[in-house]
């Protein structure tokens, strides 16, 4: 990408999350005056900083896939990303564990085939085969996820026609990985990162095992001081090339005339742009515009797409340093129950799964010495299930701190407990502005895939453009980053 001095935009960036910084950092690079508009005090949306006291906590994602992507962003403003954060890659990728046994995942394939025989003997072959596979699905899928597919006729670029025999659309993730493997807890370890698109790996698309692919041939990386920080590197170069920050400065109205987007409002002003990227929460964000500006996206057809699963989120403070993983999932003992519940029956299950967070067994920066910030994130259903939060809430928080201690054998969590916040669906929705708090955004059927997701520029409004998941590509930290590339690069 090089520089377009000669055609300077003045450009409005609604939201400072991940999509929302990469595409300020893209756009100044090119020479455009970038004004980012936000609501909260702090950048980075939901994998923002979470403070209790001396404690950090990643609000959200708390690792780092696929680097390559943040990496080309670097190299496009002549920066190296180590220059601005302390990356470790972590090797096992974390603990599964099913009841008694655990499973170490490496990214290291003589190390995850010595794994394999150990905990699923007779699988190696599997494992090869799945690597030879999936290496050749990954080549050809991730150029067409690089296109901006906001017209129908991308379907015949040349990248995608080469890739339809890998995009396999008759088969879910959990019928994709049925050919590799036999076992079904190995089968779950390499489709649980369907639930980094809020979805089950038997309605998940099958080419979502790029996923699992791109940790065990990538690797999995911690940000030192979490993600967080990684997002405030990042506004902090944006800064430096020129990007401004409006903080605390929720924008309440888009403005439109003759089909193009003039301008925003906000609570103390009113300000005109030529281009506006729309980086808040999808279904949230577009009601900024008045319906007869969005007929394909009216507040009664928004309800009528599908969207992802919830979480209850957990930010425990605590004043000793556990014996867990870095990064731990406890599955349940009736895995495809539990997805069942929280995106079909929507209900509370009563052996939910659940993911854990210790970065102070490798970090000293969460918390003081001696002490830990643990996270824990379970699974569970969007908005759309009728579940009252407000009662609910606290019965839920005693029962996962119940389940956690029988699970990992540390009974007296609760006498450690220095200070806690949780966060249940309705905290989703109303203090981060998530519709129905569905946090993974639009689910990822092929019904709301490629074209069929919102486009990166709004086909009505021209000079609207969206990043985000719930935005082309999708959801997940690398595909964000990606739809700001696409973004910036149909901006120009």
């Amino acid at each position: 990408m090089k520089s377009n001095l000669n055609h300077k935009k003045n450009i409005a960036i609604i939201g400072a999350g991940p999509g929302g910084l990469v595409t300020s950092l893209l756009l100044a690079h090119k020479g455009h005056q970038v004004t980012v508009f936000e609501a909260s005090n702090r950048v980075g949306g939901r994998s923002s900083l979470i403070q209790l006291g001396d404690y950090r906590f990643d609000a959200g994602p708390t690792f780092f896939i696929y680097r390559h992507i943040l990496d080309s962003v670097f190299t496009t403003l002549g920066k190296k990303l180590e220059d601005y954060v302390t990356l470790t890659r972590l090797d096992p990728l974390y603990d599964l564990i099913f009841g008694d046994k655990v499973f170490k995942p490496y990214a290291d394939h003589h190390q995850m085939m010595k794994e394999i025989h150990r905990v699923f003997p007779g699988e190696e072959e599997g494992y090869q085969k799945y690597l030879k596979g999936e290496t050749r699905r990954f080549k050809k899928i991730t150029p067409v996820l690089q296109l901006p597919f906001h017209s129908p006729l991308q379907f015949l670029n040349p990248k995608v026609l080469g890739a339809l025999d890998e995009i396999d659309v008759t088969r879910s993730l959990y019928q994709r990985l049925k050919k590799y493997f036999h076992s079904e807890e190995l089968i779950y370890s390499m489709a649980f990162q369907s639930k980094y698109l809020g979805m089950s790996p038997w309605d998940c698309p099958s080419l979502f095992s790029i996923l699992s692919y791109m940790e065990h041939e990538y690797g999995i990386f911690h940000v030192h001081g979490g993600l967080n920080h990684l997002n405030s590197a990042l506004a902090k170069l944006a800064t430096s090339i020129g990007v401004t920050f409006k903080m605390n400065t929720p924008v309440t109205q888009l403005k439109v005339k003759a089909k193009h987007v003039t301008g925003l409002i906000t609570e103390a002003q009113t300000y005109t742009f030529d281009d506006v990227v729309l980086n808040a929460d999808f279904a949230k964000g577009i009601q900024l515009l008045e319906e007869k500006d969005r007929p394909q996206f009216t507040d009664e057809k928004l309800k009528k797409f599908d969207y992802s699963c919830s979480t209850f989120n957990f930010y425990i403070a605590l004043d000793k340093v556990f014996p867990l993983a870095h990064h731990s999932i406890v599955f349940s003992k009736d895995y495809k129950r539990n997805v069942t519940e929280l995106t079909k029956t929507l209900i509370l299950s009563e052996d939910p799964s659940f993911y854990i967070h210790n970065p102070s067994v490798i970090d000293e920066s969460y918390a003081p010495q001696g002490h830990s910030a643990l996270y824990i994130l379970v699974p569970v259903p969007n908005l759309n299930a009728s579940i009252d939060w407000t009662i609910t809430k606290p019965i839920f928080e005693a029962k996962i701190l119940s389940i956690l201690s029988k699970h990992l054998k540390i009974k007296d969590i609760n006498q450690h407990i220095v200070s806690m916040k949780t966060i249940s669906p309705l905290d989703w929705q109303q203090d981060y502005k998530v519709y129905l708090g569905a946090n993974f955004n639009l689910s990822h059927s092929f019904k709301q895939l490629l074209y069929f997701r919102p486009h990166n520029r709004f086909n009505k409004l021209k000079n609207l453009y969206l990043v985000g998941g719930g935005t082309h590509p999708g959801s997940g930290l690398p595909t964000i980053y990606q739809s700001a590339i696409i973004a910036s690069d149909l901006i120009g």
